[in-house]
């Protein structure tokens, strides 16, 4: 697919998203329940997952009864949701008897540096990156300021914010028409260069996801509230991702250089229900089970105690398939057990 345009969602279906597999799960028989909002996870007595209960958008309320339950609603609404449903048994909220829920919000906090190369690079030919420089994701440097990857991208400084249809018009500002509008277009745009710098982040307890009761939705739902920072030790990484993309720009011999001033988003969204063997600092264990209620998985990158510099999509997945198998196998011996 050679455009530049895969974010959020290939506009071919080139790249993957989660219709696939929403598709075979459909073709398999099972049944999709769209818009409806899982609010509340119900547990019995013996500490076990007994429903779910959804709203629809009309307000309706509804309630859903399995043998085995997942939550995968990503690193925000997951654990949103647990801390929503809280009883008298369970104050802290499901699954949090460790009191992590919710804590230790990580992502890939973005430090941007683009630059205009003194040759033509001719960006937007590809994806959205191709390459990246791997050599800071790992060292010594790490006992002083976190890791990062330098992502190449090839979209020109469509992520700083100056695509060719914004570019055009400050250019018209500038008194350029007709064929010399064209010229200089092309030779901008032709010569645009951008790092994402991803830098890796420290798993910080007070970094969290709480539901905000006072603040509800159209569905009389609470909102998430976030509290974040990026610390000492992230702030030290972006300096250092700054201090390198300005010494690759020059030694390209780039006429102009720019950092952002601030951090962007990943949109990599981790922790929050971490994964651990010590049921006390941990939420699940190396299935993706809930230490506290053994028929409740919790998947997606909320699982991850800790992060590097690489995106976690392809680590999230090998988990819920390890997660799918055990299920799997589970199944099968209740089946049985109902037969017997």
């Amino acid at each position: 697919c050679g455009n530049a345009s895969c974010v959020p969602i290939c506009p071919i279906a080139a790249k993957y998203d989660a219709t696939v597999h929403v598709r075979k799960a459909q073709a398999l028989g099972v049944q999709v329940i769209d818009q409806a909002v899982v609010h509340f996870v119900e547990v019995n007595s013996d500490g076990l997952v007994a429903g779910v209960r959804f709203k629809r958008p009309d307000g309706r309320e509804q309630r859903a009864e399995a043998n085995l339950y997942v939550l995968a609603a990503h690193a925000i609404e997951t654990p949103k949701i647990l801390l929503m449903s809280r009883t008298d048994a369970l104050p802290n909220g499901v699954a949090n008897s460790s009191d992590q829920v919710g804590r230790n919000l990580m992502d890939h906090p973005i430090q941007l540096s683009w630059a205009l190369a003194k040759e033509p690079l001719y960006p937007y030919r590809s994806p959205l990156e191709n390459a990246g420089i791997e050599d800071f994701r790992d060292g010594d440097f790490r006992r002083e300021h976190s890791a990062f990857r330098m992502a190449i991208g090839e979209d020109g400084w469509s992520f700083p914010g100056t695509t060719p249809t914004v570019l055009a018009p400050q250019l018209i500002q500038e008194g350029f028409r007709g064929t010399a509008l064209i010229e200089q277009m092309n030779s901008h745009v032709a010569r645009q260069f951008r790092f994402a710098n991803l830098v890796e982040q420290l798993p910080d307890p007070e970094n969290r996801i709480v539901p905000a009761f006072d603040q509800p939705d159209a569905l009389g739902i609470p909102r998430p509230h976030l509290s974040y920072r990026l610390g000492d030790f992230v702030e030290r990484g972006m300096a250092e991702a700054r201090r390198v993309s300005e010494q690759i720009f020059t030694a390209m011999g780039a006429t102009y250089i720019e950092h952002g001033p601030e951090h962007q988003g990943a949109g990599h969204v981790m922790g929050t229900y971490r994964m651990g063997d010590d049921p006390k600092t941990s939420v699940v264990n190396a299935e993706q089970r809930s230490h506290d209620h053994p028929n409740l998985f919790l998947l997606g990158s909320g699982v991850f105690p800790t992060v590097g510099t690489a995106n976690p999509t392809v680590t999230l997945a090998a988990l819920a398939l390890r997660a799918a198998e055990t299920m799997k196998q589970e199944l099968r011996v209740i089946k049985q057990q109902l037969q017997s």
